[in-house]
């Protein structure tokens, strides 16, 4: 049967006062994802650390199957307040990567990598409600006109990743994130049937006729 194990490193203690809040939060996201989606059994390494969503106070990241990596900043103000089940939806959102790394990969072209952090953002909404991140969220008019290039770049393993996802070039910060969720919003307003959860394991090409 499926398991979460969780490996808190803790050996200078700054975790010791959270340890029962980060456990309880994240094995209870991964029964509640478990009952939407199969997924595989994953370790979760969770430390503290400064380098997380400046937004959040906290970061996930799924390099691998059945490995997910958790930093929190336990002396961020957004940390604890985990407004709208922050910590949970971003961990649901990598639970979702770890399906998907069971079944076709997360990917290795810009097309591939979009759509994956589309269903994994949708997957956070199917299971938490709400609103979308901030980072899925940008206006038209700043998404549209980076629209071609995207669609002349879908096939290309050699992309800048931080240039698409985080900004550091000359596009705009999160437009790959939006442009995944956008993509998969306007797949399930076709297919109304499907959700994230179905969809894990769908290749990327199915996704790109709705750039």
């Amino acid at each position: 049967m499926p398991q979460v194990t969780l490996h808190l490193l803790n050996a200078h203690g700054k975790l010791t006062s959270h340890c029962e809040w980060l456990h309880t939060a994240l094995t209870q996201t991964y029964a509640l994802a478990n009952q939407v989606m199969p997924l595989p059994s994953v370790d979760v390494v969770v430390k503290a650390g400064a380098y997380v969503i400046p937004e959040k106070g906290h970061l996930g990241y799924c390099p691998e199957p059945g490995l997910v990596y958790v930093t929190v900043n336990p002396e961020h103000p957004a940390l604890f307040k985990n407004e709208d089940h922050s910590l949970e939806r971003m961990f649901a959102h990598e639970l979702h990567h770890a399906a998907r790394w069971a079944g076709p990969g997360y990917g290795a072209t810009l097309g591939e990598v979009v759509v994956s952090e589309g269903l994994a953002g949708h997957f956070a909404l199917e299971l938490f409600k709400g609103q979308p991140e901030p980072w899925e969220s940008l206006s038209a008019d700043v998404l549209q006109p980076s629209m071609r290039q995207l669609s002349e770049n879908w096939d290309r393993a050699d992309y800048d990743h931080n240039r698409w996802f985080f900004g550091t070039g000359d596009l705009p910060r999160w437009l790959g994130y939006t442009a995944g969720f956008n993509l998969v919003s306007d797949y399930l307003a076709a297919a109304p049937h499907q959700r994230a959860s179905t969809l894990a394991a769908t290749e990327a090409e199915a996704f790109r006729k709705f750039i």
